[in-house]
Formats: C-alpha cells, structure tokens, sequence
C-alpha cells in the first residue's frame, strides 16, 4: 500500500452531529448553516472540515490561497499527513469522502479543471505523475469502500481510463488494484462512469456522451450510417441525464444538437439534420443557463446567434443576456458582439 490507512467509524459521529446540529436546524446552504460549518471544522468535526474545503474550493467563500487552503482541509479531513522525507502517512481518522478529493487534487493538478493553470503546491509537485496516478487511486478504492459517492466513482472511471493508455500508469494504478491488463482495465472504467452516471453524477454522463460522441463521429467517416440511430440514443441518453439536472456543458451541446444536428468529437463534427427541433433546442439552451456557471455564457450567444428573432422587438432581453455573457465569460463576450 502506498499509504498505511487508519480506519475507524469515529467519522460517523461527526456527521451525525453536523446533521443534528447544522442540517436539521439551519438547512444547507443558508449563512447560518455555512458559518456553523467553518466553527465546527475549526473545532475539528472532519464532516465539516470536508465540507469547508468544498465550500472554499467551489468558491463559496473568497480566501487568498483558495486551491491550497482547500487542498490542506481535504487533507486534514483524511487525517493525512505529508513526512519530512516526503511520504505520505495516515496520522489520525479520516472521513472517507475527504479521500476522493485529494485524490481529485492528484488526478488533476496542473493537467486538467482549474487545477490545471492554478496555484503551485510544492506536495503535489515532488510526486512524479505515475505517483499520483497510483495514490490518487488508492485514495479513491478507499472512499469507495466506505460510501459510493457518485464523484468518486467518476473519478475511478477516469483514473483506469488514462492508466490503461500507458504502462507506467497501468503499473503504478495496480500497485492497490488487481487488473489482469490494460483493456481490463480500460473496460472497468466504463462500468464505474456508468456507475456515476446512473447515480446521477452530471459529469460521468457527459463522459460517456463524449465517448458516443466519437463513435458517432467514427460511424459517419466511415460511411456506416446504418448504425449510428443506437448510439444517438446514448448520446442523447446521457446528454440528458447530465442536461436535465442543469449542468451547463451539456444543455449547451443537447440544445446545438436540437438545432442545428451537430455532434462534435476530438477528430470532427458531424450535423445530423434529421434530429433537428428548433423548440428543443430553445429549452435546452435555457436549462444551461438556470444555474449559470462559466460555459452558460456559450448558452446566451447560441441563443442570440440561432434565435435572433426573440429579440427583435425586446431589446431588454438582448442587452441582459449579453451583460450575462460579460459576467461569465469576457472572451465569448468579444465574439458576440460581433453577431
């Protein structure tokens, strides 16, 4: 084992006290309800300590630092600690879901999300990529082994996804883990995305839509149209799923996808025209901006580039949605001026 995990079920007392005493009376997301959360994590209630971290790193809370801060109350949580000689060791108990987001620090630091171009982290750094690999999917096994939390599941998905594609990360992956090979590997992550997916978890079905995606992509190249009907149908399977509990990447692609036909992958595009419904399309633009995050801004100006004429006599509701797309994204603004 790459590291030598404590396990105990104190963590189970800690979240019922953050139940009884935060969810029960104050609700979830209230002031009240977050302010008691920084109090008992300061008290040392790991339930609370996880979730101070998830309210720094998503940005609830503005504090200078905020990658690092949350990364050191992740760790904290998991009652993990980093040795002089630089190894990593269980020092105390740990609330198994604080796991998964180290390991999502592992996984993603300065390759992907907003780890990718954020703060440094001297820990992160002295730990070679094949490291990461092989801790990150320790640290997840573990979580899971306690709770299947969607995210982890995910993340499982993606950890033997990329470690199947090369041997360095396929040995240090099943240093904790038993594949026979690689393609074992590599068809285990599709059952976990699957797992996340019908779980709920937004970001697994926008994994497998990006994988029927490529199909789709593959079937029209090759001329075999006859086929791509079955893997529409979970392209938009999943595409909906994720859509339909607002995440914004893939409204914004299921309502291009009702407009215009378009599915994209990484090596092309293709416009399936006879899918196309221009109300659907509407409806699905607007799902990707209820809970706006970044990517909604692509909402607003497909929305102003495909249905211009919702604003030809509502000059309000064209100089709302381009200040939204101001606010969320600067850089789509430039191009939307220019509709």
């Amino acid at each position: 084992m790459l590291i030598s995990m404590i396990w105990d079920e104190s963590y189970l007392n800690d979240l019922n006290t953050y139940t009884e005493e935060v969810v029960a009376r104050a609700g979830v997301s209230s002031r009240s309800a977050e302010r008691e959360v920084i109090y008992m994590a300061e008290k040392g209630n790991l339930v609370c300590t996880k979730l101070y971290g998830d309210m720094i790193f998503y940005k609830k809370i503005h504090v200078p630092h905020a990658q690092t801060e949350a990364f050191n109350l992740y760790m904290a949580a998991s009652g993990l600690t980093v040795m002089e000689n630089g190894e990593w060791r269980q020092k105390g108990p740990a609330y198994p879901q604080a796991y998964w987001m180290v390991a999502y620090y592992l996984m993603n630091y300065k390759r992907e999300s907003d780890l990718k171009d954020g703060e440094t982290n001297p820990v992160l750094d002295a730990l070679p990529l094949a490291k990461r690999f092989g801790m990150a999917a320790e640290l997840t096994r573990a979580c899971l082994a306690k709770s299947q939390v969607p995210g982890a599941l995910n993340l499982m998905g993606r950890i033997l996804k990329e470690a199947s594609r090369e041997q360095e990360l396929y040995e240090a992956v099943n240093e904790s883990l038993s594949f026979a090979s690689p393609e074992e590997m590599k068809q285990a992550s599709v059952a976990y995305y699957e797992a996340a997916a019908d779980a709920g978890y937004a970001y697994a079905c926008n994994n497998l839509a990006a994988s029927e995606a490529e199909r789709i992509v593959e079937l029209s190249e090759a001329g075999k149209t006859e086929e791509i009907p079955a893997v529409v149908d979970r392209y938009l399977r999943w595409l909906k799923s994720s859509a339909d509990r607002f995440e914004p990447y893939a409204a914004n692609r299921l309502g291009l996808f009702y407009r215009t036909g378009e599915v994209r992958g990484t090596n092309g595009t293709v416009h399936l025209r006879e899918y196309t419904n221009a109300e659907l399309g509407r409806e699905y633009f607007y799902k990707a901006v209820k809970y706006p995050e970044k990517s909604s801004a692509w909402a607003y100006f497909n929305l102003l580039k495909y249905y211009h004429q919702d604003y030809d006599n509502n000059i309000d509701l064209m100089n709302e949605h381009m200040e939204r797309i101001k606010e969320l994204n600067p850089e789509v603004y430039d191009i939307a001026i220019e509709l």
